[in-house]
């Protein structure tokens, strides 16, 4: 069984140095499938990591580096602090490690392979994909060329059984367990609980715009939260995981996916009905087309913002909505117009290791345009980070630990330095993905970060409307 004894943590703590680590499945070719394209989309950007090979001989080796896993095509990785080792076989009493002796090809990033250890290869676990035999075993097309690594007087090659199966190949990200967890939170809310979380909801489903300044609760129908981002950085998968918290299960209401091309295509705002399934709350969450390379949708996203463009309007990239495209609202209400904007980074695509960002250069400057615009107009911004448990070992273990982990905080940083906001507006999300049941800690995340996107389509309306919305002259935008 795949599972690391207390011994074994100690001795690879050992044999990694710098103290306390803690160790995380990221991926199991067991659970996961045997696939370089699957270990890839789990262990890509998670910096630290150790694999090992589980086989049928007993034996238990593999290979940890401190740098992050890439899908690229064939690049030779520089790590000093990278080795091979030995860490279970039958008659030995103590693990061997096999130290880096050229550490400008430590690793070997490949996407078509799995783990790739030396120019050698020293040590390439798989590659492509490797359909488990009848009894679940796997018969892996490894390859051992000891050169990177010390082979004197033996090799990892020659310690280990060739023509033995594996039984798992499992991949832990390793963090620094002295350092990883912060003894308080850096945000004082949200807080995990059970009363907590009902406060939230309560809060969230009784509100209306401007409750505490006195504005009636039909001066204004609903606020708009507007998602931007690039594609596949979870926009629809945060809209579903609100209406989760709502529905007390998992719901698919907006299609979600990580595929390459937009899963949304049309510009859409989504209610979300309360938990008594009897009335919608005060808000929308609207859904547009995700940002990339090459499709400017700028002028679309002003006339959203702007409340002319009408809900399920299919885009047009070659062709944005101009005041004579049927359908076009030509004098848009308030509760037509956009009062905050969210802009919706995946935290896995950061690495300041490989130089990589949240964004690509093209969609940045997209976004810094669109940035422009939304100033001018005074709506406030906002940042989700998504994906944090990918990011952090630490909070994929537990997700109460996202506001006490020292990775996510400096994400945070990273994310609000990218788009020019202040660590204040980054609110980090981890959406359902493999949970077939609501998790509280989810949900309450969900719940804080739409009540600080609502608390900020406040400030927006206090500044800009708050005597439009108090006058007795105003109509209900029921109708």
């Amino acid at each position: 069984m795949a599972v690391l004894t207390k011994r074994e943590k100690q001795t690879l703590q050992n044999l990694i140095g710098s103290g306390e680590k803690s160790f995380t499945k990221l991926y199991s070719a067991k659970d996961n499938g045997c696939d370089a394209a699957i270990f890839h989309e789990m262990c890509d950007n998670r910096g630290p990591t150790l694999t090992l090979v589980y086989n049928t001989a007993g034996e238990v080796y593999g290979g940890f580096t401190s740098a992050s896993w890439q899908s690229i095509t064939k690049q030779p990785v520089y790590d000093k602090n990278a080795f091979l080792c030995l860490l279970r076989k039958e008659g030995n009493t103590e693990a061997i490690k096999f130290s880096i002796n050229l550490p400008p090809s430590a690793l070997l990033l490949d996407q078509q392979s799995g783990p790739t250890f030396g120019s050698g290869p020293d040590l390439q676990v798989f590659t492509g994909k490797i359909t488990p035999d009848t009894d679940g075993t796997f018969a892996l097309n490894s390859s051992t060329v000891p050169i990177s690594y010390a082979n004197m007087p033996k090799s990892l090659a020659d310690e280990v059984t060739s023509d033995a199966k594996a039984t798992d190949v499992v991949v832990y990200g390793v963090e620094d367990g002295s350092q990883s967890l912060m003894e308080l939170q850096w945000r004082s809310e949200p807080k995990f609980d059970k009363e907590y979380l009902r406060d939230l909801m309560e809060e969230v489903e009784s509100y209306w715009p401007l409750k505490e300044m006195g504005v009636s609760d039909d001066a204004l129908q609903n606020v708009n939260i507007l998602l931007i981002g690039p594609i596949g950085a979870g926009k629809s998968s945060f809209l579903n995981s609100v209406e989760s918290a709502f529905r007390g299960h998992v719901t698919m209401s907006a299609s979600a996916g990580s595929r390459t091309k937009s899963v949304t295509s049309a510009y859409r705002q989504y209610p979300i009905t309360a938990s008594d399934n009897r009335h919608y709350l005060r808000f929308q969450l609207c859904d547009c087309r995700g940002l990339d390379d090459g499709n400017n949708m700028n002028k679309d996203i002003e006339t959203i913002l702007e409340g002319h463009m009408p809900d399920n309007y299919t885009f047009n990239i070659s062709n944005p909505m101009t005041a004579s495209t049927p359908g076009y609202r030509k004098d848009p209400e308030m509760k037509d117009q956009i009062h905050c904007v969210v802009y919706v980074l995946d935290a896995e695509k950061y690495s300041a290791d490989f130089e990589m960002s949240f964004v690509t250069d093209d969609v940045r400057d997209q976004i810094k345009d669109i940035q422009e615009m939304v100033d001018q107009k005074g709506i406030p911004q906002l940042i989700l980070l998504n994906k944090v448990d990918i990011a952090c070992p630490s909070t994929k273990q537990d997700i109460s630990n996202v506001y006490r982990s020292e990775t996510i905080l400096q994400k945070c940083m990273d994310a609000g330095n990218c788009l020019g906001l202040p660590p204040m507006a980054v609110l980090p999300m981890k959406n359902y993905y493999m949970e077939p049941s609501n998790v509280d800690e989810i949900s309450i995340l969900a719940l804080y970060n739409i009540r600080q996107m609502l608390r900020a389509a406040d400030t927006f309306l206090r500044v800009n409307h708050l005597d439009e919305l108090r006058s007795d002259k105003y109509e209900s935008q029921y109708s």
